[in-house]
């Protein structure tokens, strides 16, 4: 009777060292985990797009739980190894969750384990799905099913291409300590058929109202194109949504060897002349946008596709300024316009030529700097040579011929010289410009000394009133005063631009 007693007693202690081995989950495996097929028609229109889809007890998670088990405080984890993709194009896996729906067979039950039914979305980093407050045992039951829903949310993310969209999910078990106890490796899937590529939309475009400037005062003004530019899309039976317009400037406005930057010229959005949606719905803004080389968006994604004998117009702007006093002529350059789809992928190009002409009445004056007037060099590199004050004379420096009345116009290009080396600037009005007559005329011409300004100055009038006042020349004198404390505690070479421009009267 001792001897059975004590075989009992051994029995009992092998039994318990196999409970605690099994405390930790050990076996528990998901072998029988599968996915089911979404649904074929989920994502075919764009409003479907927009609603998302709920697929029902899409996954399936089977506990395989091996007999004397028992596994308490465990946890049910996942995540996606990428974002899904069809091969070419992506969608995050944030925009898709999982739901738990319910326990169809063993136990524990989902009040049991506290469960949550809220959506929780993927990631590339393990989420939390179930964190149990109950325990796998076996026995009574051996196997578990959980059955769980997949969201896809709705929104443009969806507007990257059609195609079937997958992605790997990894369902890890843990046991209470944090341990890693099994993973089961499934691919979920979603179709997308709605098209937005855009593929076949095409462009075409034309210029119209082209503007001259025929006067001084409009050159620096500047002067708006109304209607310039016109964009027409066909369609072809596609459905564009989220397109985007983009427009970039060939190279300069040229004209034989004069030019004008792309960046004085501004487009804008005008209105829809034809066609819809309206302006509003495509979300279309009338800003100001500088032409580069680059392409610049003058229609930003927009919230609504275009129809057939859509129509858009687009103004020109034309920054007034010293950059439009060139010779007279056409100037030119191509406007490329480029349509994007959803996914930012170039569907069509249209390129139009734009050109503004200058036929300005200062062009009928001929203005010439000349003995080596062009260059001016003042030499202030001594406190003697800035106490005394510093003059430079260009005799005959400037010619001007005229056959109507005139005056020339003398205006610096900045407020300031600069320096190619620091920061540091002196005022313009710092240096003083006198104009002498070198010509013999009959009366009435008359020169001035002034300043150097930014603004405007007449330092000449000429009321042409006989022929010796065709063609006259000048003396230029630049000049300092003395013990201008401006030039002091600075060094280095400053500079600006001097502009000479005869006007009519």
């Amino acid at each position: 009777m001792q001897t059975r007693i004590v075989f009992i007693w051994m029995s009992i202690l092998c039994f318990a060292g196999v409970t605690r081995s099994y405390a930790q989950c050990t076996g528990i495996n998901m072998d029988g985990a599968y996915i089911g097929s979404p649904i074929y028609n989920s994502f075919d229109t764009y409003e479907d797009i927009q609603a998302g889809e709920s697929f029902i007890d899409f996954i399936t998670l089977q506990f395989g739980i091996p007999y004397n088990s028992n596994c308490p405080g465990w946890k049910l984890k996942v995540r996606a190894l990428t974002n899904f993709t069809n091969g070419s194009a992506t969608i995050d896996a944030q925009y898709v969750s999982l739901r738990f729906n319910r326990v169809t067979t063993g136990s524990p039950s989902a009040a049991a384990m506290g469960v949550s039914t809220a959506a929780i979305p993927l990631s590339t980093s393990d989420v939390t799905l179930i964190n149990s407050n109950a325990p796998f045992m076996a026995p009574p039951d051996y196997n578990a099913v959980h059955k769980y829903d997949m969201l896809v949310q709705g929104g443009n993310h969806l507007m990257v291409g059609s195609g079937t969209y997958s992605a790997t999910l990894v369902f890890s078990l843990y046991n209470s300590s944090n341990v890693l106890v099994s993973t089961k490796n499934l691919t979920a899937s979603f179709t997308v058929f709605y098209s937005n590529s855009c593929t076949g939309v095409g462009l075409s475009s034309y210029f119209s109202n082209a503007y001259s400037f025929t006067t001084y005062a409009q050159q620096m003004a500047g002067a708006t194109m109304t209607d310039a530019a016109t964009i027409q899309y066909n369609p072809n039976g596609a459905t564009c949504r989220g397109w985007s317009l983009k427009v970039r400037a060939s190279g300069n406005f040229v004209n034989g060897g004069n030019s004008v930057a792309p960046q004085y010229v501004s487009i804008r959005f005008n209105r829809v002349n034809s066609g819809s949606p309206t302006a509003g719905a495509i979300g279309a803004t009338n800003t100001l946008v500088p032409l580069s080389t680059s392409d610049a968006n003058v229609i930003n994604p927009s919230n609504a596709s275009f129809n057939g004998g859509t129509e858009h117009k687009f103004d020109l702007v034309i920054q007034g300024g010293n950059h439009l006093v060139l010779p007279n002529g056409t100037y030119t350059t191509n406007l490329i316009f480029s349509l994007y789809n959803q996914a930012n992928q170039l569907i069509s190009t249209t390129t139009v030529a734009v050109n503004f002409q200058i036929n300005s009445t200062t062009n009928s004056y001929t203005l010439v700097l000349q003995n080596s007037a062009n260059q001016v060099d003042m030499n202030l590199t001594t406190p003697a040579a800035i106490a005394a004050g510093v003059s430079v004379v260009k005799s005959l420096g400037l010619k001007v011929t005229g056959y109507s009345a005139y005056q020339v116009v003398v205006k610096t290009s900045g407020a300031n010289l600069v320096s190619g080396t620091s920061s540091n600037t002196i005022p313009v009005a710092a240096i003083n410009l006198e104009v002498t007559k070198a010509t013999t005329t009959s009366g009435g011409i008359t020169c001035y000394t002034r300043p150097l300004s930014i603004v405007d100055q007449y330092f000449v009038t000429n009321p042409l009133s006989d022929y010796t006042q065709q063609v006259v020349e000048f003396n230029l004198r630049y000049f300092t005063t003395p013990g201008d404390s401006r030039f002091s505690g600075s060094s280095g070479t400053f500079t600006t631009n001097v502009l000479f421009v005869a006007i009519p009267m």
